[in-house]
């Protein structure tokens, strides 16, 4: 797991340090050379993010759930949290991800 801020303060540091489980990868306003290279790392298969990580994660084959500030659909609550299942479940099982390259090799495997 990867977590982290654009602008996070150092309370907000601690406290993803306390609620993140031991070898998390905590960054600081990480740019997207840096976050590839953690994708590609973790061999990771969902990024949660802002619109302008949206783009990496597509790139690289791997499902996205937009994040940021805007949003139209609340993630708040126990409603948020449904929509937010919705959310995952529909982008990591997207039928398009059997077309990625990055899926097509993992399958030969």
């Amino acid at each position: 797991v990867l977590a982290g801020s654009q602008t996070g303060n150092k309370s907000d540091y601690q406290l993803l340090k306390e609620l993140c489980d031991d070898g998390t990868i905590i960054v600081d306003d990480a740019n997207p050379l840096e976050l590839s290279k953690y994708i590609i790392e973790k061999d990771a298969d969902l990024f949660i993010g802002g619109v302008k990580e949206r783009p990496i994660a597509y790139k690289l084959g791997i499902g996205f759930c937009d994040h940021n500030h805007e949003r139209k659909t609340p993630l708040a609550g126990y409603v948020g949290m449904l929509n937010f299942a919705k959310e995952i479940h529909a982008t990591v099982t997207s039928p398009v991800w059997n077309f990625a390259p990055r899926r097509q090799r993992l399958a030969v495997k």
